[in-house]
């Protein structure tokens, strides 16, 4: 099987299995996509928190953080919009049966940013003068974008040795941004990057999308590699 093959398996998952995969193949794989992503300046300044099967609560509180972001972005880009006549957030709003992925998944990654001291090159050079904003968390949010490639890249290797072991992985954006939201959750201490979603797949988007509309199915397609390809 080649490269493009392999990645090809790529699927998002609308719902994962009851059945969860080993925590010692979990963290394997974790293993890897650290081992292989490069960082600059070699701080990865990211922590990617792990949510196991035990972790339920905690995902669900993802969960609904996800459906209240997407409610209030409609309420806030659709002016006089149906969702506006609700004055405050309920669970019965905002919901979205592509999310489901957040609870049922065994195993929910949780990427935030995070403070690093760097290694001892970058220590002494510090005491000779320079300045690192890895270092500093009041200075995280202008390496949010930097850190953010920087997740991609961990979360597209992962993924990859993730379909090599036969697991099924599945990211997310919808989520707020501001960090007091995430009160409830005190591991987050830093803005959250990503969702990530590991485990044996139920249904994927795809299928669920043949099976239930048929016509959206076959309209939901990315671009044409001509739109997104520019030879200049």
């Amino acid at each position: 099987m080649d490269q493009l093959e392999h990645l090809d398996k790529r699927r998002h998952i609308m719902k994962f299995s009851d059945v969860a995969p080993a925590k010692e193949l979990i963290e394997e794989l974790l293993w890897k996509a650290w081992k292989v992503t490069p960082s600059k300046n070699n701080f990865m300044p990211y922590q990617v928190n792990v949510l196991g099967p035990d972790k339920q609560a905690e995902k669900i509180s993802v969960w609904n953080k996800s459906k209240k972001n997407k409610k209030r972005t409609n309420e806030e880009q659709i002016p006089g919009s149906e969702f506006n006549e609700f004055e405050e957030w309920d669970d019965k709003d905002g919901t979205n049966i592509y999310f489901d992925h957040l609870t049922s998944a065994p195993y929910l990654l949780v990427i935030t940013q995070r403070v690093e001291m760097g290694n001892q090159m970058y220590q002494k050079n510090v005491r000779e003068g320079d300045y690192y904003e890895q270092m500093h968390a009041e200075a995280l949010p202008s390496i949010a974008r930097g850190t953010s490639v920087e997740v991609g890249m961990f979360a597209a290797n992962l993924t990859s040795f993730a379909i090599e072991a036969g697991i099924d992985a599945s990211t997310i954006l919808c989520f707020p941004a501001d960090i007091k939201e995430w009160g409830d959750l005190p591991w987050v201490e830093h803005p959250v990057l990503l969702l990530m979603s590991l485990g044996n797949c139920e249904e994927s988007r795809r299928e669920f999308m043949a099976r239930t509309n048929q016509v959206m199915h076959e309209l939901d397609l990315k671009p044409e590699p001509e739109s997104v390809i520019n030879w200049v």
